[in-house]
């Protein structure tokens, strides 16, 4: 066995034992595209040796996916089988662990596919999951969001690199972004977790209740690029790094991870906002969208290439209005890299974001046990969607804002500032 391979192992073993963090006879749903077979081997050996009871694959197999978007009977996009409704009931109910794999064997699968066919797709799909969705956005179980490198993910990064030596760069940037190739990945893991937390204690410290992403660099109207002031919900907790479940069971749901993130308020946010990387609604490509926001709602969107996919995406219920806000570091190694990965997992943990859709009940206080009713009282927006665009820059000022209207500097040209780690 080859030192790669060691890694790759490593790796799988991090993302059972320390990512979900797997309990002693719990089961296991794994995702994943076809093409990561190998890597999901390795996954499926780090689970039945950790105590899995069973480990369940759902493959995903990209060019099925595209013949259902092209050739589906337009009455018939809705549909979904009722034993997949029952399937997702059970790994409720049961609180199967979650491993979910990214990595495309074929970037750009859908870019010719009718936006508004993917989204009336992927929209009933959440509808019908919802039990699923809740629970998991919710933390009620385990789960975890890695990566395993294609050939056709690989050429997206770099273009001037064979397939085989893209493949090999790609594996050793997300190995080390995922701390597996140092001696102690878990111990490097909790210092990484405990660092993030500290952004967390800051902003309960000073009661943040709003924050403004403000990036003075001039636009092509004269304006700031960003100039976005979004409120929290009544009763906000920002969360770092590691999520835990209603029984105790701590996790990292994303590995990587840089972000520091809270739920806004779904009628608080005033001003516009430029992207910094591509983004990917409904899973096409999509560069250079801005947005204005009144009174919480977007009312203004436009995009230099993607915008009908954009407007599809928007008219999902509830994406217009925000369910993240998030801060990250452009000290994150994610960032340091200097690349665009194209991939969410990585892209959104390289700068600060926003996501568009379906708030976290987490980042509340006591919003995991909340009706649907009480979350919407508190400032929670509703969706079928939950989508992240970029919109971070290493010029890129954040600040918090009290109750009093009083203000507090949380990141300084795109970093966190020093009285935070003070």
């Amino acid at each position: 066995m080859n030192d790669l391979e060691n890694l790759q192992r490593a790796y799988a073993e991090l993302t059972v034992r320390f990512g979900i963090n797997l309990q002693p006879k719990q089961c296991v749903i794994i995702s994943a595209e076809v093409i990561a077979r190998d890597f999901v081997a390795l996954l499926c050996d780090a689970c039945y040796e950790a105590g899995a009871k069973y480990v369940h694959v759902q493959w995903n197999e990209p060019k099925q996916i595209r013949s259902r978007m092209l050739h589906t009977a337009d009455e018939d996009l809705e549909f979904l089988p009722e034993y997949e409704v029952q399937r997702f009931e059970q790994y409720t109910r049961e609180t199967w662990a979650r491993i979910a794999v990214t990595g495309e064997e074929i970037p750009g699968n859908l870019e010719d596919v009718d936006p508004t066919r993917i989204s009336r797709t992927m929209a009933a799909r959440t509808r019908a999951l919802k039990t699923y969705v809740d629970a998991q956005m919710s933390n009620r179980m385990q789960w975890s969001v890695v990566a395993a490198p294609t050939p056709g993910w690989a050429r997206k990064v770099f273009p001037d690199l064979s397939a085989e030596d893209g493949v090999q760069r790609l594996w050793s940037l997300i190995l080390k972004m995922v701390r597996a190739d140092v001696p102690d990945p878990v111990s490097a893991w909790h210092e990484h977790g405990m660092r993030l937390k500290k952004v967390s204690a800051y902003m309960a410290l000073h009661a943040v209740r709003a924050i403004r992403y403000f990036d003075p660099t001039l636009a092509a109207d004269g304006r700031a690029s960003t100039d976005l002031t979004i409120g929290l919900n009544d009763v906000p907790l920002w969360v770092a790094a590691s999520a835990s479940t209603p029984t105790g069971v701590e996790f990292m749901p994303n590995m990587p991870t840089e972000e520091v993130f809270c739920s806004p308020h779904r009628l608080k946010a005033d001003g516009w906002v430029r992207t910094s990387k591509p983004i990917f609604p409904l899973g096409r490509e999509v560069r250079g969208a801005y947005f204005r926001f009144e009174a919480g709602e977007c009312v203004e969107a436009f995009a230099e290439h993607g915008e009908a996919t954009l407007r599809s995406f928007l008219d999902i219920p509830g994406t217009r209005r925000l369910g993240e806000v998030s801060m990250v570091d452009v000290r994150s190694p994610v960032n340091q890299t200097g690349l665009v990965f194209y991939d969410t997992l990585f892209d959104e943990n390289a700068c600060c974001h926003i996501a568009f859709g379906r708030a976290y009940a987490e980042c509340a206080a006591g919003g995991s046990e909340m009706s649907a009713g009480e979350r919407e009282a508190i400032g929670l927006n509703e969706s079928d969607a939950h989508e992240d665009f970029m919109i971070g820059t290493p010029e890129m000022d954040v600040y918090g804002i009290r109750a009093d209207g009083s203000v507090v500097p949380v990141m300084k040209a795109g970093m966190f500032v020093d009285e935070i780690f003070a």
